[in-house]
């Protein structure tokens, strides 16, 4: 009944509704004293061609790069306030990795054998690795954001939506440029350029980049250093060559580094009794000075007094502090070329090549506080080559399109990390309390290897009558996984592989033999069938099944047989009906689209935190991530988007609702204490999600140029952070961002603006690692970034 009763609502609203601020393109039909930027068409790339966005039967926000400078939007945690259903949180260590959420499907966690549900694509190539990625969002045309199952066109097990990133394009003939300069709170920083010239007449090249710096927010007591900065430098060079009559090639390098203090995490909620306990224990025995529920409550204090204060202990030496002061390292190069060739009026060839190398390195502090809990360093070093090549054609009436091309992806590379997890607990059960160091006990964990993708797809759009079409496609998809795991003690020279879970800690593989291999290979038809019907020329309708796949894996963290057994392929289908708009309404331009949505998922693949006993005595002494599967779950739920734009103002909004329902295979945790805590179905999703921006044009002289006032504002409702503790729960919330500009003044070409994000300084989290319900005692929280505000000055020619 409630599902039926938001059907007709959202419906009923359809003609009242529309997209993201559009990406300019070709003209719509004209009407009575529309100005020229009102006329201008939505053109989307969400079936791999350039469509109007009203054509195509896909749920898309489409989003131009001029809109995203003129809202404040510089990465991707911006992106999710101007779009419904999408969701981005932080996984509790770093910033530059980024977790994406759509329709309700998420990764907690990237790791190198496990794919994530929303993918990301940059210049039409797959980006599987979101390290540094979000903070590509300068210099674009645009920004594309496709809801759900995208299993035919795209493939590469995205089951939850994919968001699309394509940069700005060398212009033929022209010579332009773009330089900012941007100051603000926090000894923020930055310096953005664009050049654009021609290279005799067919051909051109594009510069762009920037450099940015901005102090802390979070800041540690005792050294006075400053967490969650900002220092990275990023640029990129593209090529645009249209060397003969229907042939065009583009090549963008791009590059990214960032050297920066980390994350800050603090602790938010412990429990006992937990490995906490043992802490206690060896205080009463005269062992330690750390009093952990002293420490605690300081910690919450400290913050009370001032927000977002730590007092930690990684980086201020002794004998816990294995492996030194926190920091973050992110590094991300990558070389794309696509090359188009017109083989006739109806038939196009498209190749389409990509290369890419990231690294990350990480020290991070999880708990925030002076004794030694988890202080792990992560490292990953990714290299991955794509190759895609496209026939697209169409019949000689235009009543028919299709699209065939083949797929070949391989990522190789390592992901793992160094543990220093309950230091002085693993130490007293060594004996070595007294006289030895932590870093003796430090733990490796890695996974090296590759993943290798073929596929072969294809698709076709028939129109039926003027008024109906139909459309499909096929894929096959064959992924194979080979990993090789490690994990040792390297100066004790002992193999943590746990060979039998009956006998905690009783390990017999040498330490030169330590290297446990498994391979797995997972094969899958994918496909999607729709029927559109378009009545008038601002109106279409559609219903579209599909059927999406996201290939099994390996848990990179596995420490014992069990969890080095690979996971099972997730598999989607979904059920969409949707209904689009573009009409003219007074003196404006409306459009708009309401979808619905419900997927039915199997073997939805899960990302858990778990603790172990290594040693066998008893006492938990590590924590590692892992990958199960839950045998079934329903996720059902409705998106609106519109926007109305006049000469004088324009105003866009959202609305999102997502229900997740675990149907079969819902897990628990037992707590130490006895309590058992049933998974929280819908975590890293809220419910709800609302937001509205608003731009006034002022009316000032044109003589004087433009000058334009944006507010933004958002809501979402309670999110779960964590998938079994209450404590990880974030309250609803709602964030105000503003922007003030004057740009072109007085026809001089110079810009000025004035903005501010979370304005009203909202406190609020992002990221939890919840370590209670696993027995470890305590969880820590990643926070949002608090008011932030600035000026920046331009000068474009």
């Amino acid at each position: 009944m409630k599902l039926r009763t938001l059907t007709m609502a959202l419906l009923a609203t359809s003609t009242l509704c529309g997209t993201a601020p559009a990406i300019a393109q070709e003209a719509a039909p004209t009407a009575p004293q529309a100005s020229a930027g009102l006329l201008e068409e939505i053109i989307v790339t969400a079936r791999r061609r350039e469509e109007a966005l009203l054509d195509v039967p896909i749920a898309v926000s489409a989003i131009s790069g001029d809109a995203l400078a003129k809202v404040g939007v510089t990465d991707v945690q911006g992106l999710q306030y101007q779009t419904p259903s999408l969701t981005i949180t932080a996984p509790a260590s770093q910033r530059n990795v980024v977790s994406f959420a759509m329709r309700g499907q998420r990764v907690q966690e990237t790791q190198l054998f496990t794919d994530p549900a929303v993918g990301t694509y940059f210049a039409e190539v797959v980006q599987p690795r979101p390290y540094g990625f979000g903070n590509a969002l300068y210099d674009l045309q645009s920004v594309q954001v496709l809801k759900g199952v995208q299993g035919t066109l795209f493939g590469r097990n995205m089951t939850g939506g994919a968001v699309l990133v394509e940069p700005h394009h060398p212009v033929l003939g022209v010579t332009e440029g773009e330089m900012k300069l941007s100051a603000g709170n926090r000894e923020m920083y930055e310096v953005y350029g664009v050049l654009n010239a021609p290279l005799g007449d067919n051909y051109a090249v594009r510069v762009a980049g920037k450099v940015r710096r901005r102090d802390g927010w979070a800041h540690e007591v005792t050294t006075g250093r400053k967490y969650d900065n900002q220092h990275y430098e990023t640029f990129r060079i593209s090529l645009l060559a249209k060397p003969w009559e229907g042939v065009e090639n583009l090549t963008v390098f791009d590059h990214f580094v960032s050297d920066e203090n980390g994350t800050a995490v603090f602790l938010t909620s412990i429990s006992l009794p937990s490995a906490l306990s043992n802490y206690e224990n060896l205080r009463r025995g005269g062992l330690i000075t750390d009093n952990i529920p002293a420490e605690f409550e300081a910690a919450r204090e400290l913050f009370r007094k001032k927000r977002y204060s730590l007092d930690m202990g990684a980086g201020e030496g002794g004998r816990m502090d294995a492996l030194g002061q926190p920091f973050e390292k992110t590094r991300n190069n990558g070389f794309t070329n696509k090359t188009t060739i017109e083989l006739s009026d109806t038939l196009t060839l498209k190749n389409i090549f990509g290369y890419r190398n990231q690294s990350r390195n990480v020290v991070q502090d999880y708990d925030g506080i002076p004794a030694f809990l988890i202080t792990p360093r992560q490292f990953a070093y990714v290299e991955n080559i794509s190759e895609e090549l496209q026939l697209q054609g169409e019949s000689a009436d235009g009543d028919f399109t299709y699209i065939v091309g083949g797929f070949y992806f391989k990522e190789k590379g390592i992901d793992g990390s160094y543990q220093n997890t309950l230091p002085q607990l693993t130490m007293a059960g060594a004996g070595a309390l007294q006289t030895g160091t932590a870093s003796r006990f430090v733990g490796y964990s890695a996974g090296e290897g590759f993943a290798e993708a073929y596929a072969g797809f294809v698709a076709g759009t028939y129109k039926l009558t003027p008024d109906l079409t139909a459309s499909g496609g096929l894929r096959y998809n064959y992924d194979k996984r080979k990993i090789t795991l490690s994990p040792t003690r390297p100066v004790l020279r002992t193999c943590e592989f746990d060979l039998n879970l009956t006998t905690p800690g009783v390990q017999s593989v040498p330490y030169d033999q330590c290297f446990f291999t498994n391979q797995k290979s997972f094969d899958e038809f994918t496909y999607d069938a729709t029927l559109q019907y378009k009545p008038s020329d601002n109106l279409t309708t559609y219903a579209s099944y599909r059927h999406g796949f996201r290939a099994g894996g390996f848990s990179t963290r596995a420490q014992n047989a069990i969890a080095a057994q690979p996971f099972l392929p997730e598999k989607v289908d979904e059920y969409e009906l949707g209904v689009k708009t573009d009409t003219w309404l007074g003196d404006g331009r409306l459009t708009g689209g309401v979808a619905l949505f419900l997927q039915n998922g199997s073997n939805v693949q899960k990302q858990r935190a778990t603790s172990f006993d290594t040693d066998g005595d008893g006492v938990v002494d590590n924590i590692i991530t892992v990958v199960d599967n839950t045998a079934k779950q329903r996720n059902k739920g409705g998106e609106l988007d519109f926007s109305y734009t006049t000469d004088a103002f324009s105003l866009t909004g959202f609305y999102s609702y997502i229900k997740v329902d675990v149907l079969r295979g819902s897990t628990t945790m037992t707590m130490p204490n006895g309590t058992v805590l049933p998974e929280i179905e819908q975590r890293g999703t809220p419910k709800h999600q609302f937001g509205v921006t608003g731009t006034v044009n002022l009316p000032i002289d044109e003589a004087m140029g433009t000058a334009a006032f944006t507010a933004n504002y958002t809501v979402r409702s309670k999110i779960y952070l964590d998938d079994f503790e209450l404590e990880g729960l974030q309250p609803s919330y709602s964030l105000v961002n503003l922007r003030l500009e004057w740009n072109d003044i007085n026809r001089s070409g110079v810009s000025a603006a004035l903005f501010g994000t979370n304005v009203f300084d909202k406190q609020y989290r992002v990221g939890v690692l919840g370590l209670m319900a696993e027995g470890l005692g305590f969880q820590s929280s990643v926070y949002g970034e608090p008011r932030m505000f600035g000026v920046e000055l331009g000068y474009k020619f």
